[in-house]
């Protein structure tokens, strides 16, 4: 079963280590571009690409909780803990790849974290995601990134404690961007300890 690890995963997500160390900062740091935009427009239209346990949405929708919430995932454990964690008509959660994903909607804020690299097709899936943003859409990615012989080796580590993954160095996912018609408004590196491989957090707009 291709995703029968983050089936294994999902009681135990929310307390793993990397919580504090990649996952937390991750959500702290994307909050730090979602709340503005937000607190300009409570109205907006979010996605969360492999949403997990639904830490994320949980976090944005206790400050606003109007604005409508979608979090997507391969694993239907995680979905079920995203469900019984997020209370609100306005925050749905559904069992999904992003390949297999439809929707008529729009979205004004699409977001990714660490889910990108387990993609088969990165850039058909990233022309997907860029074809589901609202004109002018903000897209954000976070991902681990190989952009040295550390973390390489970090990162081929990290792989083997889940599934199969491709971890794209920086100058690679911009070419990706581009070629989805995205641009790159802002690439920060989130780097909490230094055994901690580049993690990086790419801002684009539609």
């Amino acid at each position: 079963m291709r995703y029968e690890v983050w089936e294994k995963l999902a009681h135990k997500y929310n307390n793993l280590w990397v919580q504090k160390y990649s996952l937390g900062p991750t959500r702290r740091e994307v909050k730090k571009i979602v709340l503005p935009l937000l607190e300009k427009n409570d109205q907006l239209k979010i996605l969360d690409i492999g949403c997990g346990t639904g830490q994320l949405i949980k976090e944005i929708s206790e400050q606003y909780h109007e604005v409508s919430y979608l979090g997507i995932d391969v694993a239907e454990n995680m979905i079920q803990i995203a469900k019984d964690s997020n209370n609100g008509s306005n925050i749905n959660f559904r069992a999904a790849s992003i390949e297999s994903f439809e929707s008529n909607d729009k979205y004004d804020i699409i977001m990714c974290m660490h889910a990108f690299p387990y993609f088969p097709n990165k850039e058909e899936m990233l022309k997907k995601i860029s074809g589901m943003c609202t004109d002018n859409g903000q897209v954000i990615i976070v991902n681990s990134s190989t952009n040295s012989l550390k973390d390489l080796i970090i990162n081929f580590f990290l792989k083997a404690t889940t599934s199969k993954a491709k971890y794209l160095s920086i100058k690679e996912m911009k070419k990706l961007f581009d070629m989805a018609n995205l641009k790159v408004k802002n690439i920060h590196v989130i780097r909490e300890r230094f055994y901690m491989p580049t993690i990086a957090l790419f801002h684009t707009e539609r």
